[in-house]
């Protein structure tokens, strides 16, 4: 059986109900981070309200690694300069990123828990994988992967580490993005 398959503009995935649950887990983790579990959805017209709400919205905690890799310094050399683009950019991004939560929540949930195929519109790839590499970081923040030798001493690892299994996460969302990746070309 082929795990990756398409059929015109969808791009199946066949996820074990274990899979299912778990990155059901990683997503909701990662968007309880982000400080919600929907995008601060702006609804007025008014542009200068709409650009007002993006102000308004909660600041992310900077000291925590993964916060920084996802949303890392403009200017690393300039703490001001940083500070002014993150309050102008940041909120726009945190909701992107929120909203690829919601769109692939709401794919697990047709799954009804893995029993079904995990189903990829062809047009929401970039969303798909814009949220898996997102996750991806914010799993190498954690396990503190910076270079590739980081990466190659977790892989090492025995399998009693903890880190072992988070690793081995680590690298199943890098086979989920590839085999995506690879459907969304055909």
């Amino acid at each position: 059986m082929r795990r990756f398959s398409r059929r015109g503009p969808l791009i199946k995935v066949r996820l074990t109900e274990y899979e299912t649950s778990l990155l059901e887990q990683l997503i909701d983790d990662f968007a309880s981070l982000l400080g919600g579990d929907e995008p601060q959805a702006i609804v007025d017209v008014d542009p200068f309200v709409r650009w007002q709400a993006e102000f308004d919205a909660p600041e992310l905690d900077s000291a925590d690694p993964v916060i920084t890799r996802l949303f890392p310094d403009a200017y690393p050399q300039d703490a001001e300069a940083s500070q002014e683009f993150r309050r102008f950019t940041q909120a726009r991004q945190r909701d992107d990123r929120l909203e690829q939560a919601e769109l692939a929540m709401s794919a697990l949930r047709d799954t009804d828990g893995g029993r079904h195929p995990l189903q990829v519109r062809a047009i929401e790839v970039d969303h798909w994988l814009k949220l898996l590499t997102a996750l991806r970081l914010a799993l190498a923040a954690r396990l503190g992967i910076e270079r590739p030798q980081d990466a190659d001493a977790l892989d090492a690892l025995p399998e009693e580490d903890p880190r072992s299994l988070i690793y081995r996460i680590y690298e199943w969302l890098a086979f989920l993005s590839e085999g995506i990746l690879g459907q969304a070309g055909h």
